[in-house]
């Protein structure tokens, strides 16, 4: 039987000669030796274990522990650099970026309230601006010269859709609305001085208000530059916030007809709302009954949902750089839809089938906040392209009944069904609360002063109407004038106002009597009066008793009291 011998895969017979064999164990010796120079084995910062595992499955372990070692080696890594990051912390913490101190600084004081444009852009006034812009010295001189000293009030226009990305120009417009100069040459300022600078603008009732929309955005601004004799310069940006708010007026209602059928729904919304807060929906649908012979058909309601979009839109107009990218003279158009605020009901309203034609009756309040992540902007119409409306969708899904006349609780769904759409223009703005607008916040000029009585005139000929008066003396015919005492005896047959005249109808007391009394009080003078209390009580009782006894029922006595008051 003859052996055999396998080495390394290669099976080699005894039967073979011996020069072969040595050549084949020579080669096997080279290379084993090579083998073991190449070969380097790991260091392994654990002791190996002598495990089942690890005798059976020598390479499952030896690749676990080249793994761990090599997570070993990365956490070590990370705490040398966590280490080094956190020392350089500490080292940048200790010394901090020191930053070249400005000679000056500016601040900004507004004196006017906040900027609310009343009314829409057609009949506004405006918002008044004032305010002070101070400059505090702060060298360690005490002094700081500026050579220039201007602002400028800036509207500024972005557009998130440019034509170009990347272009500064194509992305942001900016109009200079004011100029303010306020040094004509160069002067120094020092720290114990008064360095204010009052100003004052009046914002155009059309100008659109500031905007933040999902494709472009409106945003004023006061930019202010001043340039010391080092050629340092100070400079102050101050954002502004004008809004727009428009009273409100009265509710409008709108009728949607749906043909063929006979439904008809009238809607009844508030003039303007507001970005927070909830408004009333008030909705009614007539014509829903249609009685035909012995039976009837009948639309109920299931379900409405109502949900306030936003459009917007914006032109952005290309660079002179980028104008090749759109036709000559042309810009594009971007518009973006939104939903702000949604809701589905499907209950919470009234049905009647038994009046004529029948009704279904509902309120309901909606909100253009109901999404956290979303927020309301105004509507705003601007010359540059930009534009935000909003929009109140409802859609009502009816169902079609049949049932007879003589019974009606006998209802058979028709499994017919429609959706009624209706969609109304919502005009959000600010809220107006308890301010005015700012012409209204003046004193009246002279001019505005209402028709008041007329006056005594000037001579002067250019004091307006009632200039150019002379005052003359009169020489016409001498006026007639009567003695006071006269007077009395004249109106002795004057009564007061109401009080029947029953002197006439009296056939003892006439009218002669009371003027005989006044004749009587006339003649008297004030002594005479003041001397004799007496016989003037006694005259006036005798003449009261007697009127008494004469003309029972007349009020006589009062009608001399009346007179005598006269």
């Amino acid at each position: 039987m003859h052996s055999r011998l396998t080495v390394n895969g290669a099976s080699y017979s005894s039967r073979q000669s011996s020069v072969t064999v040595n050549d084949v164990v020579s080669a096997l010796q080279k290379k084993l030796s090579a083998n073991h120079a190449d070969y380097h084995p790991p260091i392994s910062t654990r002791r190996p274990s002598f495990s089942m595992d690890s005798l059976l499955h020598p390479k499952k372990d030896k690749k676990r522990d080249d793994s761990k070692d090599r997570d070993h080696g990365q956490k070590r890594k990370s705490l040398t650099m966590r280490h080094s990051s956190k020392s350089k912390d500490r080292s940048s913490a200790h010394s901090p970026r020191v930053t070249p101190a400005k000679p000056g600084r500016f601040e900004m004081i507004i004196e006017s309230p906040p900027l609310v444009m009343y009314g829409a852009a057609s009949n506004s006034t405006g918002a008044l601006l004032s305010g002070r812009l101070t400059l505090n010295v702060d060298d360690p001189t005490g002094e700081v010269r500026l050579e220039e000293f201007t602002m400028v009030l800036k509207a500024t226009v972005q557009t998130k859709k440019p034509v170009s990305k990347e272009c500064r120009d194509c992305i942001e417009k900016t109009d200079v609305l004011k100029t303010w100069t306020f040094l004509s040459e160069p002067k120094t300022f020092r720290t114990g001085e008064d360095n204010q600078f009052p100003y004052s603008y009046l914002f155009p009732g059309h100008l659109p208000a500031t905007t933040q929309s999902q494709l472009a955005s409106i945003q004023y601004s006061l930019h202010a530059v001043g340039v010391t004799s080092q050629g340092e310069k100070l400079i102050l940006n101050h954002p502004l916030t004008l809004q727009r708010a428009i009273q409100p007026g009265p509710e409008k209602s709108s009728i949607r007809i749906f043909p063929p059928t006979n439904l008809t729904g009238r809607v009844q919304l508030p003039p303007v709302v507001h970005p927070i807060g909830t408004f009333p929906v008030t909705m009614s649908l007539s014509g829903v009954v249609e009685k035909k012979g012995d039976s009837q058909t009948r639309w109920r309601l299931r379900k409405l949902s109502w949900r306030i979009e936003e459009h917007s839109k914006v032109v952005s107009t290309p660079c002179p750089k980028h104008a090749h990218k759109v036709s000559e003279g042309k810009s594009i158009l971007h518009s973006e839809t939104r939903i702000l605020g949604n809701d589905e009901l499907k209950g919470g309203w009234k049905t009647d089938f038994d009046t004529t034609g029948g009704e279904v009756y509902m309120e309901f309040e909606a909100s253009l906040a109901t999404k956290s992540n979303h927020k309301a902007t105004c509507d705003v119409e601007s010359p540059s392209g930009i534009e935000v409306k909003h929009n109140l969708v409802l859609e009502l899904i009816v169902a079609e009944e049949f049932c007879p006349n003589k019974n009606t609780q006998l209802v058979t769904p028709t499994g017919a069904a429609r959706v009624l759409r209706m969609q109304f223009a919502l005009v959000v703005t600010e809220r107006a609360g308890m301010g005015i607008s700012w012409d209204e916040e003046m004193p009246p000029m002279y001019e505005d002063v209402p028709a008041s009585p007329p006056g005594y005139g000037s001579a002067d000929k250019n004091d307006g109407a009632w200039g150019g008066a002379v005052m003359e003396d009169y020489n016409g015919p001498e006026l007639e004038y009567e003695a006071l005492d006269e007077m009395g005896n004249r109106t002795g047959g004057f009564l007061m106002r109401g009080q029947p005249d029953s002197r006439a109808e009296s056939p003892i007391a006439g009218p002669s009597r009371p003027n005989a009394a006044i004749r009587q009080l006339a003649g008297l003078t004030n002594d005479e009066l003041g001397a004799e209390p007496p016989q003037y009580a006694l005259r006036g009782r005798e003449d009261s008793t007697t009127s008494s006894q004469t003309a029972p029922g007349e009020d006589v006595g009062e009608g001399v009291a009346a007179l005598a008051l006269h």
